[in-house]
C-alpha cells in the first residue's frame, strides 16, 4: 500500500510543480507565436556592411546569431523579378501572383479587380483564432507588403483603398506612416501632411470610434503603456517614415523601427493564444532605389536592431518562431573596399590594401565618425529590383524547414503550421503546398 502511495506522489508530483509554474511555464507554452521580419529591398552585401561598421568584419549581428541560415527564390507568378506585392502576397497566403497584386489569385489582371479572386492571409486565418495580430512597417501602412496581410486589391496602388480596409481588419496594432490616406479630402494634418483622398472619409477617426488608441508621434508613443485588450493606431509620418538616418530631424518626432517591435511584442504578447507579428524594414528598398548607401546602411543597422528585440523576447518564450527574409533585392550593392582618404571627392576605392574599417559609434550604435575612410558599396547601374536569392534567417519551432533552398511560398507554410494550421480549408484554393 506504502509503495503504491509513493508511486502515485511521484506521478502527481510533476504536475503539482507544474500548476504553481503555469503562469509563467505552461501557460507560454501553449501560446505560439510568430514574427515575420521583412527587410525589404535587402540584398546580402547589406550585412557583410554593416557588420564591418559595427561589430566588425569578424564579429556577428544579431541576424548572423540565428540558427537557420539558408535562401529563398523570390519570382512571381509572371515575371522573374518580382514586385513587394506579389512577394508580400506569397508571404501572407502562400500562394504566387502577379507583379502589382495585392493577396489575390494569380489569374487577377492587374488593375482588373472583377478578373481574381481573394485569398486568405495567414493574420486574418490568426484573428479567427483569437490569435493577436499587428504590423509594424517603416513605410506607410498602405504600401505593398504590410497591405498583402490585410488587404484584397488587383493594384497596389490603390493605396487609399487600401486605407478603407483598415477599420474593418481587426489587427490589434498597426504602426507606420501613411496618414495622407486616412485623413478626409482637404484636410491638412501633422507636418502640413495634406490628405490624398478623394472622399470625406477620416479613417483615423473611424478606427478611434471603433476602439483604437491613435498615436501620432514620438511623446504619444513613449507614454503609451500597452494594457491588455489594447487596439493600437500609431501614424507618424504623413507618407513614408523617416529614414533613421533622418529620424531624428523628423518636425514631431518618430519611434524607431526597433522601439515600434519591442512595443507591439509588449502588447501582442499579453493574449494568452500567442500572435502573429509583421515587422517590415521598408525603407531599405527606398534607399536602393536611390542608391543612397547612408541610409541604406542606417536602416540596416536599425533593422538589426529589431532582430535583435525579437530574439530577446524568443529565448525568453520558447514558442515563438522568428523569420527574418527579404522580398527580393534593390539597386545591387556591392562592398568592394574603403574610399581613399587621400581622395577629396572620394571616387578612388582602396581594396587590397584597404585593411579595416574603424568606425566610432553612438549609444545606439549608429556610427558618427568613420575615420576618414568610410566604406565603399558600388551599385550596378540600375535602381529597380532584383532578382538573386535572397538570405532566409529563421530561429524556434518549425525554423529547421527553412534551412536550405527554399521558396518564398514556403515562408508561409512554415509560419502556418507553427500556429498550428496543419489542415487545409475545404474552400480554398487548390495549391502545390499542402498543409
Amino acid at each position: 500500500m506504502k509503495k503504491l502511495l509513493c508511486l502515485l506522489l511521484l506521478i502527481a508530483l510533476p504536475s503539482t510543480i507544474l500548476a504553481f509554474e503555469l503562469p509563467f511555464g505552461l501557460s507560454m507554452l501553449k501560446r505560439k507565436n510568430v514574427i515575420l521580419i521583412v527587410p525589404d529591398g535587402c540584398s546580402m552585401p547589406i550585412w557583410a556592411a554593416v557588420r564591418a561598421m559595427t561589430v566588425g568584419v569578424d564579429g556577428k549581428l544579431n541576424i548572423d546569431t540565428m540558427l537557420v541560415q539558408g535562401r529563398c527564390r523570390t519570382y512571381s507568378a509572371d515575371a522573374m523579378i518580382t514586385d513587394s506585392a506579389a512577394a508580400g502576397t506569397a508571404y501572407a497566403t502562400g500562394f504566387k501572383t502577379r507583379n502589382g497584386v495585392i493577396s489575390m489569385h494569380a489569374m487577377t489582371v492587374r488593375g482588373d479587380s472583377l478578373s481574381g479572386k481573394s485569398l486568405p492571409t495567414i493574420l486574418e486565418k490568426a484573428e479567427s483564432r483569437g490569435i493577436a495580430t499587428g504590423i509594424v512597417s517603416t513605410a506607410m501602412i498602405e504600401h505593398a507588403t504590410p497591405a498583402a496581410f490585410y488587404s484584397h486589391r488587383a493594384e497596389r496602388d490603390w493605396y487609399n483603398l487600401i486605407a478603407a480596409d483598415l477599420p474593418a481588419s481587426g489587427i490589434d496594432l498597426i504602426m507606420g506612416g501613411g496618414r495622407q490616406h486616412l485623413l478626409p479630402k482637404g484636410e491638412v494634418g501633422p507636418e502640413m501632411g495634406i490628405s490624398k483622398r478623394e472622399d470625406s472619409r477620416n479613417i483615423i477617426d473611424e478606427m478611434r470610434a471603433g476602439g483604437y488608441i491613435y498615436l501620432q508621434d514620438k511623446v504619444g508613443f513613449d507614454a503609451y503603456e500597452p494594457e491588455k485588450g489594447d487596439a493600437v493606431l500609431g501614424i507618424f509620418n504623413p507618407g513614408h517614415m523617416q529614414y533613421e538616418f533622418d529620424r531624428k530631424k523628423d518636425t514631431i518626432g518618430e519611434p524607431a523601427l526597433w522601439e515600434m517591435t519591442a512595443k507591439a511584442i509588449e502588447l501582442l504578447s499579453k493574449n494568452k493564444k500567442g500572435f502573429f507579428l509583421l515587422v517590415e524594414a521598408g525603407r531599405i528598398d527606398h534607399a536602393g532605389n536611390e542608391h543612397d548607401t547612408d541610409r541604406f546602411l542606417w536602416d540596416g543597422i536599425a533593422c538589426d536592431k529589431a532582430i535583435g528585440v525579437a530574439q530577446e523576447f524568443a529565448k525568453k518564450h520558447g514558442n515563438t518562431l522568428v523569420i527574418v527574409v527579404p522580398d527580393h533585392g534593390t539597386g545591387g550593392p556591392h562592398l568592394t573596399g574603403v574610399y581613399d582618404a587621400d581622395d577629396a571627392e572620394k571616387k578612388v576605392i582602396s581594396y587590397n590594401d584597404a585593411g579595416f574599417p574603424s568606425y566610432r559609434l553612438d549609444s545606439d550604435g549608429f556610427p558618427v565618425d568613420d575615420n576618414g575612410r568610410p566604406l565603399a558599396i558600388r551599385w550596378i547601374d540600375w535602381d529597380g529590383h532584383t532578382g538573386e536569392d535572397v538570405g532566409v534567417h529563421a530561429m524556434g519551432p518549425g525554423s529547421e524547414k527553412l534551412d536550405g533552398l527554399v521558396d518564398n511560398t514556403e515562408i508561409h507554410r512554415a509560419m502556418m503550421l507553427h500556429l498550428g494550421f496543419d489542415k487545409k480549408n475545404k474552400d480554398e484554393q487548390s495549391s502545390e503546398i499542402d498543409y
